[in-house]
């Protein structure tokens, strides 16, 4: 088994905290997806163009722990635009009638917002995608860059500094 990239592990130790989660231009890097729905997470993975690596590693994904992976085309610009209902059924997530008001701190029945390298160009829409959804957003840069949000950073051992904007 090949172990994950220091970037990779710490965005999922960072991540661990929180159940049901959006993660922005999964491209052909779904490890962090994958790992988060392995430890029993609710992982839905977008991407403008889904291609065969992140299809590949939500195809049947049902973890031993629970959790879930799915892989959908759709673009976190458009999404952070539209309305909370609207993005939420473009995304096919929201508090089912049963789990309704169940927990008042993530209405968009989102708990995080998260991204691996996030380019400069994305970030106010990834920002503004988790605020709409009621959703804690964090995020790594490309390394070169840095954020072009407001946020609180927090190294891990590894060196990797995880952005956390919400």
């Amino acid at each position: 088994m090949v172990r994950p990239p220091p970037s990779e592990r710490a965005l999922v130790a960072a991540l661990g905290r929180y159940e049901r989660l959006i993660e922005v231009g999964v491209g052909r890097r779904p490890g962090v997806a994958r790992a988060l729905a392995d430890r029993g997470h609710e992982v839905v993975a977008i991407d403008v163009e889904v291609n065969d690596a992140a299809q590949d590693a939500a195809a049947g994904r049902q973890a031993p722990s629970g959790g879930t992976l799915r892989v959908v085309a759709a673009d976190v610009t458009a999404l952070a635009a539209d309305d909370e209902r609207a993005a939420q059924s473009a995304l096919g997530i929201g508090a089912s009638d049963e789990t309704a008001g169940e927990a008042p701190d993530a209405p968009g029945g989102v708990d995080a917002v998260y991204a691996r390298n996030l380019p400069a160009e994305l970030q106010r829409a990834t920002v503004a995608l988790a605020e709409r959804l009621g959703a804690a957003c964090l995020f790594t840069t490309l390394g070169f860059e840095e954020p072009v949000v407001d946020v609180s950073r927090k190294s891990t051992e590894s060196g990797t500094v995880v952005f956390v904007a919400r």
